[in-house]
This record gives C-alpha cells, structure tokens and sequence, in this order.
C-alpha cells in the first residue's frame, strides 16, 4: 500500500477522528479476502521488497489513491483455479465497496481489481491400500 500521509479526518466536540491509509487497507483486503475463490491477496515482489527495505507496515495488494475528495482502491488478488474470475472480481469490488464505506464513511469512487495469478489446486494424496 502507498502510504501518501492523506487520512480520512473529522473533527467533533471533543476533538479529530482520524482514520490512518492502513486501516482503509486492512478493512479492503479483509473485505476480498471474504470472497468465496479468493486465493489470497496479490502485491508481486515489488511490494515485499518495499516492505523489507523499508521496514514499513503495508497492506499487501491494496493501493490507496486520494486526490481533491476522490478515493480510488487498487485491490490485488490471486484466484483459485476453476472459478469464474469475471464473478469473483465483480464480488470483490462491491464487497470492498461495501465495507470501507460503511466502516469509515469514506465514499469510494472506484474500486479497481487486479487478479495477479491463479493458485493451483492441492494435489490430493494418493490413496494406499
């Protein structure tokens, strides 16, 4: 995830709420990873480089772009081999859409879906006799 220091702010009675860029992911790649055929989260090597040279906390496969009250998430997944990636992908982003607009009150402009890979299929052991 791309910390940009931009967070979801609001101020009450008692002072400011602020929600941090790694909670919008955290809730983003919960959210998919609930998704019946989801593998995992994706990220490539890119990011676990970032993450290992920079000993930062990131969110792996999600990418937040915020710009002038627009919020776009990144979502990046690997499937599991056999399902319908179209379906899966749709289900992703309404599930993502869904909860970080509930879970924050932020509104989502766009939630883009990257399916990075397919996960093969356990090999089952053979049977003995």
């Amino acid at each position: 995830m791309k910390n940009e220091q931009t967070h979801r702010e609001r101020t009450t009675d008692l002072g400011v709420v602020r929600i941090n860029n790694d909670v919008i992911a955290a809730i983003a790649s919960i959210a998919a990873t609930e998704i019946r055929g989801v593998s995992r989260m994706g990220g490539g090597l890119k990011n676990t480089l970032y993450e290992l040279l920079t000993s930062k906390t990131n969110i792996k496969g999600v990418t937040i772009k915020m710009a002038d009250g627009d919020v776009r998430l990144i979502v990046s997944i690997v499937v599991e081999y056999g399902v319908d990636i179209p379906r899966i992908a749709d289900d992703v982003q309404e599930n993502v859409k869904r909860a970080v607009e509930r879970m924050t009150g932020l509104v989502l402009s766009e939630v883009n879906v990257i399916v990075e890979g397919v996960s093969p299929r356990p090999r089952q052991q053979d049977k003995k006799i």
